[in-house]
């Protein structure tokens, strides 16, 4: 799956650092901090927004350790392949209608 195919709702897992590796392309720290943390975090994030050039736009927070919240906006580029679809595990209450 492409970016440029996700749309508002849609939830992906992010599993790496953008673009790590590729010659000539640069990511600020800071993002770059961001990221690592929604690695380790390891939860799915939802998609917000698509801006009007199509690129998918998701949104994550973290506590600080002044207790106050960081947050962030991040897009998801056509070119990375740093994410993974994530699909809504089913209901037990769906699986016993479906019977």
């Amino acid at each position: 799956m492409k970016a440029s195919e996700l749309k508002v709702g849609d939830r992906i897992r992010i599993t790496g650092v953008p673009s790590v590796g590729i010659p000539g392309y640069q990511i600020h720290a800071e993002t770059v901090r961001v990221y690592k943390k929604l690695v380790a975090r390891g939860r799915a994030v939802r998609i917000y927004e698509i801006d009007e050039y199509g690129a998918p736009w998701f949104a994550c927070r973290f506590r600080t350790r002044g207790k106050k919240w960081e947050q962030h906006f991040l897009a998801v580029d056509d070119a990375d392949k740093n994410w993974v679809p994530v699909t809504r595990r089913s209901r037990a209450s769906d699986q016993k209608s479906a019977m």
